[in-house]
């Protein structure tokens, strides 16, 4: 019993004390929970200070004053809480703001680096993919370049740098620019010689410039070298001394409203194919490596003026007078013709320049059809022929013009079905165009009495280009230019059937007078666009060619009918392009 008691009595004594504590806490939580006014109250109605009455009223007073203090900091917190909240979204919309207002800065630039692209380098708002901007080459900027604003005049440096390397079996002694008309015969050493070069002169720089004279008025002008010029005492022992040459310098001025296009200096001549209407920076030269591209293809970078009409883009009307010049071929009577012989002048006007009283007239009409683009044009030339005749004081120097006439067309047809495939043909038929050919061939020769007679020619060139993506380009060619024999006489002119056409074997003495008939070549080759980005493009090609030139038949010395000889080379390039874009 005592050790229940016991038990009963610590218990209790455990009770009584949670009981003093948890009324010690309520009561200092209740005094925590009065306010001061509460607790004065408290103290002067134990000390009996106020009567009851006065306490219950003063309580009241002073729990309503709590109260409303109570509502007061709630309202406070909750206003604090909601400024808060605000601030946060505020932040956030800033964010969100600062966010789009960048993403707005960086479509902007984009935009504004796409327009001037665009304007700079394809003014008829062309599409540049990699096989664009390989023929962009051909015009200087090769699709890119760095822009920038000068006085209100936008800007374009391009360009590109280029490391090419190719082999020969037949020693041609020539850059990347292949005289495809000059295949060595076997009486010449070069026709069992080969070889191999690496050259960096086909590299570029290009300026251009473009102002806004106001929306629909626009002047310009573009300036475009490479290195494929040389000084007589250019070469490539140790430090080679290959010098800048113009390939286009020439200032447009457009008139949109009217479709008026006006361009002067020098340039692709207009008789060269476009892949897009009328316009300098859309002439669709080659693909090649090679910097004389392939035989068939029409084309001279001269001095000119040119004035085109277009009609909404779509087709196109033009008319441009040319620099002349006249190249002469065949075999010459003792007759000296002073049109053609000039002897060399001194000073700065030491040129190989011929006698020209009139310029080159050109002619073309272009149309950008729903199924591609098409062209024809019309060529007219004069040549100059100046021959003393008479004796003694009738003596004087024959002045006679000769005019010679030519016609051609071009191509560009999208293939359905095939992404990226495109067929490309193009013709130029008459006289006096050898210089307006790859191949070369002469434009005129020499009659019996040493008057100039045009040479008759066709250019043919046809080829497909496949860019299956923007990565790769793959591209073949065969292009042919023929003239017909011209002469008089019995061994004059150009293609003489009584010409000896022997060709011994290995005898540099031997002086051969056979005339080319025909320059062909099959082309075949491809470009990898390995790096496009913001760093520029580098670009890799490989090319392989296969040229022949034909030559005419004539006599065998005997008198009896030879079949004309023939030459070939087998021609490999590669290159590796920096474009700064």
């Amino acid at each position: 019993m005592s050790t229940l008691g016991g038990n009963w009595r610590r218990i209790a004594s455990f009770a009584l004390v949670l009981f003093f504590i948890f009324s010690i806490a309520r009561q200092t939580r209740a005094v925590a929970g009065q306010s001061l006014a509460e607790q004065l109250l408290e103290i002067m109605r134990a000390n009996h200070q106020i009567s009851e009455a006065q306490y219950k009223k003063l309580k009241k007073q002073a729990q309503a004053q709590r109260a409303a203090q109570l509502r007061t900091e709630k309202e406070y917190k909750q206003l604090k809480r909601q400024v808060r909240e605000q601030r946060a979204a505020t932040e956030d919309r800033q964010i969100k703001t600062e966010s789009q207002v960048q993403q707005l800065k960086q479509q902007s630039a984009a935009t504004q680096a796409a327009v001037a692209k665009a304007s700079l380098i394809t003014p008829g708002g062309k599409n540049i993919s990699t096989n664009d901007q390989l023929r962009q080459t051909g015009t200087g900027n090769g699709g890119g370049g760095v822009n920038f604003n000068m006085k209100g005049v936008n800007v374009n440096i391009g360009g590109f740098i280029e490391a090419a390397g190719f082999y020969r079996n037949r020693w041609l002694g020539a850059d990347v620019d292949a005289p495809f008309q000059n295949l060595p015969l076997g009486y010449s050493p070069h026709a069992f010689q080969d070889e191999t070069r690496f050259s960096a002169r086909q590299s570029r720089i290009s300026i251009r410039a473009q102002g806004d004279v106001s929306p629909t008025v626009h002047v310009g002008g573009y300036y475009e070298m490479d290195f494929l010029g040389a000084a007589p005492s250019a070469n490539s022992n140790e430090s080679n001394s290959y010098n800048l040459r113009i390939r286009h310098l020439f200032t447009t001025a457009d008139w949109d409203t009217f479709g008026l296009h006006l361009l002067g200096g020098q340039t692709w001549s207009l008789i060269t194919m476009n892949s897009k209407g009328i316009e300098p920076f859309t002439v669709d030269n080659p693909l090649t490596i090679d910097a004389q591209y392939v035989p068939g293809f029409n084309w001279t970078r001269q001095p000119q003026f040119r004035l085109v009409k277009d009609w909404d883009k779509t087709y196109w009307l033009g008319i441009s007078v040319e620099s002349p010049s006249t190249a002469v071929g065949g075999v010459a009577p003792g007759t000296t013709n002073y049109a053609v012989n000039q002897p060399p002048l001194s000073g700065l006007f030491a040129s190989n320049l011929s006698v020209n009283d009139m310029p080159d007239v050109v002619e073309k009409a272009a149309w950008d059809a729903p199924f591609g683009h098409l062209e024809l044009f019309n060529l007219t030339r004069q040549f100059q022929s100046n021959l003393i005749v008479g004796t003694g004081a009738s003596k004087n120097l024959n002045d006679q013009s000769i005019v010679g006439d030519a016609v051609g067309g071009a191509a560009i047809i999208p293939i359905p079905f095939v992404q990226g495939l495109h067929a490309e043909a193009s013709a130029m038929y008459g006289q006096g165009i050898g210089r307006y050919g790859s191949g070369q061939l002469p434009d005129a020769t020499w009659d019996s009495t040493g008057a100039i007679k045009p040479i008759t020619a066709l250019h043919l060139l046809g080829n497909l280009t496949w860019s299956p993506c923007k990565e790769w380009t793959f591209y073949a060619y065969y292009g042919l230019e023929q003239a017909q024999r011209s002469y008089s006489g019995s061994s004059f002119g150009y293609g003489n059937p009584d010409i000896n056409v022997t060709v011994p074997y290995l005898d540099p003495t031997y002086k051969f007078q056979g005339a080319v008939k025909k320059v062909a070549q099959f082309t075949l080759g491809e470009w990898w666009n390995f790096y496009h980005g913001d760093f520029g493009n580098m670009v890799w090609g490989l090319q392989y060619s296969y040229t022949t030139d034909t030559f005419f038949s004539g006599t065998n010395g005997a008198g009896s009918a030879l079949s004309g000889p023939q030459s070939n080379d087998n021609m490999f390039y590669t290159s590796l392009r920096y474009y700064w874009n």
